[in-house]
């Protein structure tokens, strides 16, 4: 077993990768009486087009089947079913799937090994049917017509549409109704005989435990399974241009106040600084240009233009960054033109670079109080880079003045799109 030290932060991370290819990430403390575990696969909502397990041709799947296939995971074909097995312990559990990732999850401070071996059992033994697959469908639509009703999700999902154009990240997580309509039990299959095989997956737990313990019982109850055999995953790549795919969009709802997303799509090619590293650069920039304790923020709050804070929220995009301000606000037309002032002349003085790098730091190292946080970090480490780095924290301590003024000065911000959710009742977007 390898012991991954945080530098910085005096903190250790135990990792094994098994037989299987299952790689295992573990974080005890002993001051906490609970536990976290997570189980993902590397099957997100972009992994639409690809060649299946024992295929040579290329398919292109409906939107929506790593998110239907998630939920289908909790049928059993035989034995408890998963509601009822965690009740047993008192334990919550749920799952998530994300535009790169699904994962299953479970947290309790109660039966962690008999806990972790289910989990792996109901997510290795896939059971689907025609008539499971025909009820989810049925499920899986209400949901779809749900978050139709809500403005806040349309505005998500509006931002997305309207900045990508090739890139996968463009489709809703979810699907269509119409994408739903055409899953059936053998694509399902496919997809998990693909993504699903332990060499493609990860385990993460965060808790109160004995890292050399739950190792052994992981090996233990991977050994009495058989897997298929490991083949590289093909999946299909995407050439995204720099422009947006629509640079206004306008959606009347019935909604309580207006919502609105400044959303910049930000090439990282202009950069000479890649990877975590701009991240964090763009990251801090924009918090404090436009964060909760930005000058604007305090402004636009003061005038009343805004209630909340502005959202700031970054999305690595493989061959983008995509920034988005989302605010409430019932006057939309000053909000937009006071972030564009402030995105035709960015400043940041070396004294408020190092207060905010000060603040950024504290709050990343802040994550080892709270064992959620601290899984949420390891699986977006390994998710975007594939590892847990050991230097990640030494990263944000190392970025320096100079270097954020070239990223201002290599920032391309010319491709913008805007979306705007407001009451029917109230048009005119000029």
């Amino acid at each position: 077993m390898k012991t991954i030290n945080i530098l910085k932060v005096e903190e250790k991370v135990y990792f094994e990768k098994l037989d299987n290819g299952l790689e295992v990430y573990m974080y005890p403390k002993n001051s906490i009486h609970n536990n976290y575990v997570t189980l993902t696969s590397h099957f997100g909502s972009i992994n639409n087009e690809f060649i299946p397990y024992n295929k040579n041709k290329m398919v292109k799947i409906p939107n929506g089947v790593a998110h239907f296939l998630e939920h289908k995971l909790f049928a059993q074909e035989k034995g408890i079913e998963p509601p009822e097995f965690f009740s047993q312990s008192g334990t919550n559990y749920n799952a998530q799937t994300s535009h790169k990732y699904t994962s299953y999850e479970f947290e309790g401070p109660n039966n962690l090994e008999e806990n972790i071996c289910y989990l792996l059992d109901y997510v290795q033994s896939p059971y689907f049917t025609d008539e499971n697959v025909l009820v989810e469908r049925g499920i899986i639509g209400e949901e779809i017509k749900m978050y139709k009703d809500s403005p806040i999700d349309v505005l998500y999902e509006k931002i997305n549409k309207n900045i990508f154009i090739n890139n996968p990240y463009k489709e809703s997580i979810g699907g269509e109704l119409s994408d739903i309509e055409k899953i059936d039990k053998n694509l399902l299959y496919d997809c998990y005989y693909t993504f699903y095989h332990p060499s493609n997956m990860f385990m993460i737990i965060t808790g109160n435990f004995n890292p050399e313990k739950i190792i052994g019982i992981i090996k233990q109850n991977q050994s009495n399974k058989k897997f298929n055999e490991v083949r590289p995953i093909k999946v299909k790549k995407y050439e995204e241009p720099d422009k947006v795919a629509k640079s206004k969009d306008i959606i009347n709802m019935n909604t309580e106040i207006q919502k609105m997303a400044y959303n910049i799509k930000i090439p990282i090619s202009s950069f000479n600084i890649k990877g975590r590293e701009l991240y964090y650069y763009l990251s801090l920039l924009f918090n404090y240009l436009f964060g909760d304790t930005s000058n604007l923020s305090s402004k636009l709050k003061e005038n009343g233009t805004i209630v909340n804070n502005i959202h700031v929220e970054l999305l690595n995009a493989g061959e983008h960054i995509l920034v988005s301000l989302v605010n409430e606000t019932q006057n939309y037309e000053v909000l937009i033109k006071e972030i564009d002032k402030v995105l035709e002349n960015i400043t940041i003085t070396l004294k408020d670079f190092e207060r905010k790098k000060k603040v950024y730091l504290s709050n990343q190292m802040f994550i080892f109080n709270n064992i959620i946080a601290i899984n949420d970090f390891i699986l977006d480490s390994v998710i975007y880079e594939h590892k847990l780095e050991e230097k990640i924290f030494e990263i944000i301590d190392k970025l320096n003045y100079n270097d954020m003024l070239e990223v201002i000065k290599q920032l391309n911000l010319r491709n913008k799109s805007i979306v705007i959710v407001e009451k029917k009742e109230d048009l005119g977007y000029n």
